[in-house]
C-alpha cells in the first residue's frame, strides 16, 4: 500500500460544509443508507423506523412495530425492503412503499 496516498486521503475532513440536521423527534439509535444514497432509514429508541428522503429532507415513511429501540437496519439490494432488528429480540422486514410488515 502506498503510504503517501493513504496520508492524503486521511488528511481530508468530510463533510466540508454542514448544511443542516435531520430531526425525527426521538433519539436515533441506528441508521442505514439505501444502495443509491438517496434514502436513510433511522431506527429510533421508541421502536419507530423513519425513512428519510435526503433530497427533500423530509420523512417519507414511518413504521412502528417494535417495543424497544431499533438496534440494526439493513436495506435489500433493490431498495424495496428494510430489515430491522430491535432490542425486543424481534426482526421485522418492511415494505418501504406500502409500510407493511411482511
Amino acid at each position: 500500500m502506498n503510504l503517501e496516498l493513504l496520508a492524503k486521503s486521511l488528511s481530508k475532513t468530510y463533510p466540508e460544509d454542514n448544511d443542516g440536521t435531520l430531526d425525527c423527534g426521538s433519539v436515533a439509535v441506528s441508521c442505514a443508507f439505501n444502495r443509491f444514497g438517496t434514502l436513510l432509514a433511522v431506527g429510533c429508541n421508541d421502536g419507530r423506523i423513519a425513512i428519510w428522503d435526503l433530497m427533500t429532507r423530509c420523512i417519507s415513511k414511518s413504521f412502528s412495530g417494535h417495543v424497544h429501540p431499533v438496534a440494526t437496519l439493513s436495506w435489500t439490494r433493490d431498495g424495496h425492503h428494510v430489515a430491522s432488528g430491535a432490542m425486543d429480540w424481534n426482526v421485522s422486514i418492511w415494505h418501504v412503499l406500502s409500510g407493511e410488515c411482511v
